[in-house]
């Protein structure tokens, strides 16, 4: 049972602290961030677009893939890749820290994930995931689950295909002089 005093808290965020270093040490052993990049992106590996790929359309609920059927999970991935590309050093680590934990099966299960692999998942299993991360009393696993959602609706909504999808006009028209 968890101590509700000053004292617990700090226990349960100190071991959770150290279960997640622990976990991405162990994946960094196991070479999950010396994989290269895929073929055509800058920092995302094969493992971490199969993990976000079968978040997407969970999170994303009716409105994936939309109007880009065909290449809805290319672009999406593309533009994650971008926008990860963006973040300052410390906030991309700790994301590639979060994609390395997601890719070895123990430490993923550990982690309340399922064993198989993230493309074998059942929409069930993904939302059954994501409500643990929501709603754990571990922050950490609280801001992971904050920092996916907002990365892949940040990245799906600003595509001008899905303007329709969300009500948004689109950027305003430049008026002339």
């Amino acid at each position: 049972m968890f101590n509700t005093s000053r004292r617990g808290f700090l226990q349960l965020s100190a071991s959770s602290a150290a279960a997640l270093t622990v976990g991405a040490s162990l994946a960094g052993l196991t070479g999950c961030s010396k994989v290269p990049a895929a073929e055509g992106y800058k920092l995302l590996r094969a493992g971490d677009i199969e993990f976000l790929s079968a978040l997407a359309p969970v999170i994303l609920n009716k409105s994936y893939p939309g109007t880009l059927a065909a290449d809805a999970p290319v672009r999406l991935t593309k533009a994650l890749d971008t926008l990860i590309g963006t973040l300052e050093d410390y906030s991309r680590s700790q994301l590639i820290q979060l994609l390395d934990v997601m890719q070895v099966a123990p430490i993923r299960t550990a982690m309340g994930a399922q064993w198989g692999s993230w493309s074998e998942a059942s929409a069930g299993q993904i939302e059954a995931f994501l409500q643990d991360w929501k709603t754990s009393s571990i922050q950490l696993k609280r801001m992971g689950y904050g920092s996916l959602c907002k990365l892949l609706t940040m990245c799906w909504y600003s595509q001008p295909e899905t303007f329709v999808s969300s009500g948004y006009p689109g950027a305003p028209k430049k008026i002339p002089a």
